[in-house]
């Protein structure tokens, strides 16, 4: 029983080591700070809101009263940005959403290589521009606009906002 404890233990804070990662395909310095910030507001949320479920289950069951608790709405969410080519994208993503008095929650400088995906957090019901390209340079990019409510994945084929009035 021990044996399957530790491994258990080991199993689960491999998973969150894994899972808290910093986006490595983010090179945009200030972007890849916001997305620790991110990260660590978010872990420090469900790690509250765990404590606090733990504790109204301990005192409703001492107290034989039940305890009012809701959990605190979900503030941030993972999107999944893949990409199919054979060629590195390079993305930028911008919104109007702050996060904090002087920034916004944009992403700039994230370069998937090919046949990869990148898993970053973004505020939930966030509307975005997402701009992508095969090239580093910005005249040839495309652009999505997404909702982060909506929206779990990002599938970056070039050509995909090209429409038959454009061509």
């Amino acid at each position: 029983m021990k044996q399957l404890l530790k491994y258990g233990l080991c199993m689960g804070i491999a998973i969150m080591v894994c899972s808290c990662s910093t986006p490595q395909y983010i090179y945009d310095g200030s972007s890849q700070n916001r997305q620790k910030e991110l990260q660590s507001t978010r872990t420090s949320r469900v790690f509250g809101d765990v404590l606090i479920g733990s504790l109204s289950i301990f005192s409703s069951a001492y107290l034989g009263a039940e305890v009012e608790w809701q959990p605190s709405e979900q503030n941030f969410k993972k999107l999944n940005l893949l990409n199919p080519t054979n060629d590195t994208i390079y993305i930028n993503m911008l919104t109007d959403i702050f996060w904090d008095k002087n920034d916004y929650c944009d992403f700039m400088d994230i370069r998937i290589p090919p046949d990869r995906n990148c898993r970053i957090l973004v505020p939930v019901n966030a509307e975005y521009n997402v701009y992508f390209s095969k090239t580093p340079e910005n005249d040839d990019d495309e652009m999505l606009k997404i909702n982060t409510r909506a929206t779990k994945h990002i599938t970056f084929k070039p050509g995909l906002t090209v429409t038959s009035e454009s061509n």
